[in-house]
């Protein structure tokens, strides 16, 4: 299994098994580490291994979610986070994304990524932290002006883990 991205843990799903997990305590614990691998927030990976949770009807399958908490304890242990494939203005240019006739308004999401790309291309000094907190008027679908929300709130993290990466 390759390693996984903030967006990726973020967006994990697991098969359903008559007796398994929580999903609300395994999602939950989950963006905990994507945030810790984003560098948000530290994490004893310690944790990521001992961590246990209830057992709940049409729960999560246990060995699925324990395979990926492996391979995520050691990811934490050793500070490996896969690089985002946003090196450049065009990188972030080429991630296409999709529309939708609810989601994120496309004018701000479009205005926001032109000054992501500029300063990803050294034109620009915007951080880390102005990513995560940046946000976007939602589309009632009345006109289906939108981007889809989860496909931009992947972008957002890549390009956050980025700047981070750059020290910004």
């Amino acid at each position: 299994m390759p390693y996984l991205r903030p967006a990726d843990v973020r967006s994990k799903t697991f098969r359903r098994k008559r007796q398994g997990y929580d999903p609300d305590q395994v999602n939950e614990f989950l963006q905990i580490i994507a945030d810790a691998l984003a560098g948000r927030l530290r994490l004893n990976p310690d944790h990521v291994r001992t961590v246990r949770f209830a057992t709940v009807p049409n729960g999560y399958d246990p060995l699925s979610v324990d395979g990926v908490l492996h391979l995520l304890e050691f990811q934490v242990r050793n500070g490996i986070v896969p690089p985002t494939g946003l090196s450049t203005g065009e990188d972030l240019y080429a991630r296409k994304l999709p529309k939708s006739s609810t989601g994120y308004d496309r004018a701000e999401v479009d205005a926001f990524v032109i000054r992501a790309a500029a300063n990803l291309d050294g034109r620009g000094a915007m951080t880390s932290t102005e990513v995560r907190n940046t946000r976007f008027s939602t589309t009632s679908g009345l006109l289906g002006k939108g981007y889809q929300v989860q496909a931009v709130d992947t972008l957002l993290d890549d390009l956050e883990q980025e700047l981070r990466f750059r020290g910004r």
